[in-house]
Formats: C-alpha cells, structure tokens, sequence
C-alpha cells in the first residue's frame, strides 16, 4: 500500500514540474500570458464557429447553425483582438461587485458593534480590505489582472514546492516503514 503511494506520488513530480513553470512564466511575463491566454480562448471559439460552418454545410442546414457559427467567430476574432478590453470590462464588474460586497460586510461589522458581537473587529478589517480590493480593481481593472496573474504565478511555486516536499516525505516514510526495526533489545522486527 505505501509503494503505491509512492507510485502515485511520483506521478505528481509532473505536475511540480508543470507548477514550477507556470508559475514562474505567470511571475515573470504576467501581460504576455495574459494576451497568450485570451488568443488561445479566442482560436478555440474561432474553431467551433468555423465547425459549427462546416457542419452546415456538410450534414444540417440549419439558420441556428450558421447564426451561431458566424456569432462564434466574430466573438473569437474580438477576443483575439481586443482582449485586454474584453478583461478590463469582466475585472470592472467583479471589482463593482466586491465594492458593493465590502460596503454591505462594512454595514454589518457597524451593527455586530452595536449589539456587542466580539466579532465586530475582523468584520471590519475584513469589510476595509474587501473595499479597497474593490477600489483598486474597479479603478485600474487591467493592471489588477496583471496583479492577480502574478499572484497565481506565486500560488502555482507555492503550490509545486509544497507538492516536492510531500514527494520527499512520503518516499522517506515509505523507505523507514520497509526497513528493518531493531528494538533495543537486539531483536530485528520487519513490519
């Protein structure tokens, strides 16, 4: 059973390899990811409209299809073009949102005051921090991105490097619980 874990532990040292790598590219060249990204999602929609075409023509003569295919494409080629538009507009609604969101929470941390909750003070430090993510994100919603990018690319290390150790870890208990135990009276116990 332990050798199995190590079996499938070992598998992990890809995706370690694969967080390392990300997270670094994410770090580093975070805006270039982000157009990568966008232009990968954008050929993809591209694709299923020329495949929503191709399917008209070749199997149902379907208006739906064709109306699709052509919205598909049209929505493809926008996002390849003018993704940062496209990223800053879904960010300026997401920041509106948690604006609104740490105004309520702010609310809330006033009334739990009122009636004495203990809680009141982190409702509070958590309602300021969650207005000024909001803030932050509502006024520059790109750059927030490019942030948030940096972020992942940081959680993806994080991520790698902590998946690495419990490699190590478990191919050390494995190693120890298969080795001989000598017991302190000289006697050798295998378990």
């Amino acid at each position: 059973m332990r050798e199995l874990f190590v079996k499938l532990k070992s598998l992990s040292i890809i995706t370690v390899v694969a967080g390392l790598v990300i997270g670094i590219i994410l770090l580093v060249k975070p805006s270039e990811t982000v157009r990568l990204v966008s232009i990968m999602c954008g050929v993809t929609v591209i694709l299923l409209g020329i495949g929503a075409w191709i399917s008209y023509f070749s199997k149902w003569k379907s208006a739906l299809l064709a109306v699709l295919g052509t919205l598909a494409i049209i929505a493809g080629i926008i996002l390849c073009v003018k993704y940062e538009s496209i990223i800053s507009a879904v960010l300026f609604l997401f920041g509106l949102f948690v604006l609104v969101s740490g105004i309520v929470d702010l609310a809330s941390a006033v009334e739990a005051k009122k009636f004495h909750f203990k809680s009141w003070i982190a409702s509070l430090i958590i309602s300021i921090a969650t207005i000024v993510l909001g803030l932050l994100v509502v006024v520059n919603p790109f750059n927030s991105m490019l942030v948030l990018t940096r972020l992942l690319g940081i959680s993806l290390i994080v991520y790698a490097v902590m998946d690495l150790i419990a490699f190590v870890q478990i191919k050390r208990i494995v190693k120890y619980s298969t080795s001989p135990q000598i017991d302190v009276e000289g006697n050798e116990h295998n378990e």
